[in-house]
């Protein structure tokens, strides 16, 4: 049992260990010498120096079987009265063994160096255990009371991630009813269109059937990516124009400004494709030509994205609109569980005539693993 805590300790840790025994023996030195010279005494520096360093050394030495002890038997409300007297047991142990390593270790140094029997110098060895155990019993507490510390410090750290990784769980589970709850709707609205265009032109509503199969299978292959780049929203949103062209032809027109610099941009998946959907719906009423803009630029730290179109705008309360209907509703919890208040979404009219949806968010480049991940998600169910 012993063995395996020797092993567990890094390099390091020993080298902690070491360090800072050093010091405490160094320190022991110091104290001496003075004590020596404050008494007018003349004492050869070597001597403390053997003595307390490997006092310190043979302590350190014997750490690892105290973890051992501190952990095969940790002292709780419920197991004090069972343990306290193992751990009793263990200050004897303790004691003795770091007395017997001291006095060998000594009397074979001063044997190396020629300064004479040290028995003679350590007096009766049945009262130097008395006489080091009380200091060792100290020090065996000691090293518990830093023990326990670092072990609660360590407690405190695995709840607090224990508690950030289930809220993370929460998160991403709401996220994704979200998206599970934004997908029937859109299949819903689109399916009604084609429903409508399939007695009026069949060759239309076929292109129809096959873009919206394309999109689907990216939306619902990509289920479980809470972000992906904007180039790959921009393509989800040119599929869903491709659907909605074959539906209205030259009735409607979708633009993109898109600078080159943001498509790498994490955002939200399926995040613009609503907002063009509530355009096309709105703009289309009482328009010979709808034309959805959807723009985006980095500002500073910011990522602005943008849809607007040129239809008759919203006489509505813009807080009140966006909690009617699935589509706003569904953006609107969304950016709250992905950015929490950092991040804007606006409604304004136009002043030349319609509503532009704007939304802010923190700009951060998608990492290579993540657009990995992205990528391998929108494609595994190929």
């Amino acid at each position: 049992m012993f063995q395996q805590f020797y092993e567990k300790l890094p390099l390091k840790v020993w080298a902690i260990l070491f360090s800072f025994g050093t010091m405490v023996a160094l320190f022991n030195i110091g104290i001496i010498v003075t004590g020596e010279l404050a008494d007018q005494n003349s004492i050869p520096l070597v001597y403390p120096f053997i003595n307390e360093i490997t006092g310190a050394y043979s302590a350190l030495l014997l750490i690892p079987f105290l973890l051992a002890v501190f952990r095969r038997f940790p002292l709780r409300r419920d197991t004090l009265l069972r343990y306290l007297p193992l751990h009793l047991l263990a200050t004897v142990l303790f004691g003795f063994t770091h007395t017997t390593l001291m006095y060998f270790s000594r009397d074979a140094i001063y044997s190396l160096v020629e300064l004479g029997d040290y028995g003679k110098y350590y007096g009766l060895l049945q009262y130097r255990y008395l006489m080091e155990y009380q200091k060792q019993f100290l020090l065996y507490w000691m090293v518990y009371g830093v023990y326990y510390l670092f072990q609660s410090l360590q407690e405190n750290q695995r709840q607090k991630l224990r508690a950030a990784q289930l809220e993370q769980q929460l998160t991403e589970s709401r996220l994704e009813a979200l998206r599970m709850q934004l997908n029937p709707h859109f299949l819903f609205n689109t399916l009604n269109m084609i429903s409508a265009t399939v007695y009026e032109d069949v060759r239309a509503a076929d292109q129809m059937i096959a873009r919206l199969s394309e999109l689907l299978r990216i939306t619902l292959s990509g289920a479980a990516v809470a972000e992906h780049s904007l180039e790959k929203e921009l393509e989800l949103v040119e599929l869903y124009g491709d659907i909605m062209r074959a539906r209205f032809s030259d009735k409607l027109a979708i633009t993109c400004d898109i600078p080159e610099d943001t498509l790498g941009a994490a955002v939200p998946g399926f995040i613009l494709q609503p907002l063009v959907e509530n355009s096309i719906r709105y703009g289309m009423e009482n328009l010979q030509v709808a034309e959805i803009r959807i723009g985006a630029r980095r500002q500073e730290a910011r990522l602005i994205l943008t849809v607007a179109d040129n239809g008759p705008g919203s006489g509505q309360n813009f807080t009140q609109l966006t909690r009617n209907g699935i589509g706003l509703a569904n953006t609107v919890e969304r950016l709250e569980k992905l950015y929490g208040k950092d991040h804007r979404l606006e409604l304004t009219n136009n002043t030349a005539g319609g509503l532009q949806v704007t939304i802010e968010i923190p700009f951060r480049r998608m990492k290579p693993e993540e657009a990995h991940a992205a990528a391998t998600a929108h494609t595994d169910r190929r």
